[in-house]
């Protein structure tokens, strides 16, 4: 195909190019130039960045999918999600529907490897007459993000280009390149905190869930060249064992690419485990999507970098020493690496990604049918059966946003308006239910039951002394934030209707001459604290229990002496009212600038 410009001719050297990196501004203006060339590529903004950058997301695959990515889209979603399907639909949508992919570039802005290659991947699949290539725009829809943090991106390629040539090249940031986040906004993935992340859950979990997800990462110097899944021991068990055995298959054909365009050093099942990090690609597979990410070593911004044979290191994960072994079948033997390299490598792996998609489109189709459907049978007839949030939370905006969270999760939330018996107990009309009988059940089990962290093999060191874990040692988000749930051993019965949690109404509980409580049990409270010393009003803390109107309260309660109700309302708090002058010694409560 001609008539569309390439990378090269618009940048004016090739991506991938020695100390040469390109800035995201551009790489959206080229995008939005691919969109006006071609039919088989779709350029949307789906948001704004914390600073204002745009969020790009690319649908490629052929102009007639492209047409009627409405349909994909429901079936992708409707073959994970099977409750209501009949056979000959489920049998419709394996036959018709389309395999979706959906990957993401440079989440960590000093990897700059992804965005830098995304143009050519992107140009690539719309461009080339390769059989292959014509078979993954037909059987397969693209989802991709060209950079996943924008705002990072920008920071990092300004401050390579503002030290090129000087003794600092390619040194790393001196600050944050995520505002609030830094590295760790790939530790976001289940709390969705930030706007980015915000924005590829919604496409990714609420709107499409696709069958393979792709993030690619950088990592050190002086280890092997790549890292390609599958993850290594030890595995996580709540998770769907095909979502692994995916993970393989998907794998083989990247390591297959990757060693027949000349690349080696690639190095599968060692150094980053299975078993949980919060970050995208380690939680996909809790909602049966095969999670994947890469790891490419780094160089030092786009300036390359020599490393000697004997630099190369052994791993206590999975490479007991820098030499072949089964997972680690070609290991690279040192000299020059360029972000060249890392590109030649990213470029094969995600092509064979999408070859394994597109050759086994009606299999992975019917896979995802069938994990759903496992998870789904599973919480029909395993305990737990449901997880029970009861009322009278002691922080109840905090137990919101946590179901509102979840809820953006795709976990279904069910309130129960009459009691709720389980077994022999009784519980309160008002009571919020997970049910554990849906597509999700695994993230379900493994953000609300209780988890004890592992200690087997896999975790020690040859010696038995003990590995310190990869990330969190857990993730029992309820334990995090104070919210008291119940696993219910036993089927719930009640009458429940499916809600999406709001947050508490607040405001005032009434009028009172003598003042209004805060409740600092609440989170929100100290929100509240600083918008009402932001508007200059005095906030005091009483530093001893006090009753009101018969409810006892301990100390540590904020005092403000005039109603603040659009404050109330704007943090979902109730201004209790005082039914009488608080006589006691009362401290002053004001803001605090708190350093991490």
């Amino acid at each position: 195909m001609t008539g569309i410009t390439s990378p090269e001719e618009f940048y004016g050297f090739k991506p991938g190019t020695d100390r040469q990196l390109i800035r995201w501004d551009k790489v959206v203006e080229y995008f939005y130039k691919l969109d006006g060339s071609s039919n088989m590529i779709k350029v949307v903004e789906e948001g704004k960045s914390t600073d204002g950058y745009p969020i790009l997301l690319s649908y490629i695959s052929s102009p007639e999918n492209l047409k009627n990515l409405g349909k994909i889209r429901g079936d992708s979603w409707s073959i994970s999600h099977p409750e209501n399907l009949d056979e000959a639909e489920v049998e419709r949508i394996i036959i018709e529907g389309k395999a979706v992919v959906v990957m993401t570039m440079s989440i960590h802005a000093s990897e700059v490897g992804g965005t830098q290659g995304a143009s050519d991947l992107a140009y690539r699949l719309i461009t080339s007459d390769e059989p292959l290539v014509k078979k993954i725009r037909d059987n397969v829809v693209l989802l991709l993000f060209p950079c996943a943090n924008p705002d990072g991106q920008v920071m990092t390629v300004d401050w390579y280009n503002e030290n090129l040539g000087t003794e600092y090249e390619g040194a790393g940031l001196p600050w944050l390149y995520h505002k609030y986040t830094g590295h760790d906004n790939n530790r976001d993935a289940l709390t969705l905190t930030q706007v980015e992340t915000q924005v590829m859950n919604r496409v990714i979990v609420k709107e499409w869930f696709p069958q393979a997800f792709l993030d690619h990462h950088q990592m050190g110097f002086y280890g092997s060249r790549f890292f390609v899944p599958p993850n290594s021991n030890p595995v996580n068990e709540i998770a769907d064992p095909m979502v692994w055995t995916e993970q393989k298959h998907y794998a083989a054909q990247m390591v297959i690419r990757m060693e027949s365009e000349g690349l080696n050093g690639i190095e599968q099942a060692a150094v980053f485990p299975a078993d949980f990090m919060p970050g995208f690609s380690l939680v996909f597979p809790w909602m049966n999507i095969c999670g994947m990410f890469t790891e490419s070593a780094s160089v030092k911004g786009a300036t390359p970098v020599y490393v000697h044979y004997h630099q190369l290191k052994p791993h206590s994960r999975g490479r007991p020493e820098y030499r072949a072994n089964m997972n680690f079948t070609n290991p690279w033997k040192g000299g020059w690496w360029h972000l060249s390299d890392i590109l030649r490598g990213q470029m094969a792996a995600s092509m064979g990604t999408l070859e394994v998609a597109a050759n086994n489109r009606e299999l992975i189709l019917r896979n995802m049918y069938d994990k759903a459907t496992r998870s789904i049978n599973k919480g029909k007839n395993e305990a737990p059966y449901a997880f029970i949030f009861p009322p009278g939370q002691l922080d109840p905006n905090t137990t919101a946003r946590f179901l509102k969270t979840l809820d953006d999760l795709s976990v279904e939330i069910h309130k129960a308006e009459s009691e709720v018996k389980v077994g022999e107990v009784s519980y309160p009309a008002g009571s919020h239910l997970v049910f554990a009988s849906q597509t999700v059940r695994p993230l379900i089990l493994s953000l609300l039951g209780q988890t004890n962290y592992r200690d087997n093999l896999w975790v020690r060191g040859p010696d038995g002394s003990p590995m310190m874990n990869y990330d969190f040692a857990t993730q029992t988000m309820a334990e995090f934030k104070g919210v008291k749930i119940v696993e219910a051993e036993e089927v719930p019965s009640g009458k429940f209707v499916r809600v999406c949690p709001e947050p508490p109404k607040g405001g005032l509980r009434g009028d009172s001459e003598h003042g209004y409580l805060i409740d600092c049990r609440i989170n929100d409270s100290f929100k509240a604290l600083n918008k009402l010393a932001k508007e200059g009003i005095e906030v005091k803390r009483i530093p001893m229990p006090v009753s009101v109107g018969g409810t006892d309260f301990p100390a540590g309660m904020f005092y403000i002496k005039d109603a603040a109700k659009e404050i109330a309302e704007e943090t979902h708090l109730t201004l209790i009212p005082l039914d009488s002058k608080y006589e006691s010694e009362m401290l002053d409560a004001k803001p605090l600038k708190v350093a991490m």
